[in-house]
């Protein structure tokens, strides 16, 4: 008897396991390069000319002003199924961090890949954790984070396949 369940069992699974395989996509890697224009906090040491309405005269000031940087740069986002990694541009990774490796790849946290839209966020310190979204009909991306902005467009790259 316990024969006939196993090579029922075994009948099931050979039945079930073409029917699981047609529905899954056979390679769910999804692989990004974004290019685009951001914005990033910045300070730098300044010599300027101040009126002094007191005196009436122009005086010296010196000083670290702050202020928003503009750049352009690409990122690269590599999603294969619920996991998946952002590389950075430098100008994207501030002095003090909590991760990424040598080559400045971070860890995707909370990614949800939907249909229309791809959501997730990364740890670049304790006080940033940026959020990114993708629109999938678009290809627009934004990423959001303390002292940081990011925007562009993402295109599709197929490693191993000609681009013409």
């Amino acid at each position: 008897m316990q024969v006939t369940i196993s090579v029922a069992c075994a009948l099931s699974v050979m039945v079930a396991a073409p029917a699981l395989a047609q529905s899954e996509p056979a390679d769910d890697a999804i692989n990004l390069i974004c290019l685009g224009q951001g914005e990033k906090l910045g300070s730098g040491y300044v010599n300027t000319l101040e009126w002094d309405r007191y005196d009436h005269k122009y005086r010296t000031r010196s000083g670290v002003q702050t202020e928003m940087q503009s750049f352009s740069s690409a990122v690269t986002l590599q999603i294969y199924g619920d996991d998946g990694r952002i590389r950075l541009p430098e100008k994207l990774i501030p002095p003090l961090n909590s991760g990424g490796d040598h080559q400045h790849w971070w860890q995707l946290d909370d990614l949800i890949v939907g249909a229309d839209e791809i959501r997730a966020s990364y740890r670049l310190n304790g006080l940033n954790k940026p959020k990114l979204r993708i629109d999938r009909k678009t290809g627009e991306i934004s990423i959001k984070g303390t002292g940081q902005d990011f925007s562009g467009t993402c295109d599709k790259v197929d490693p191993g396949q000609k681009r013409f």
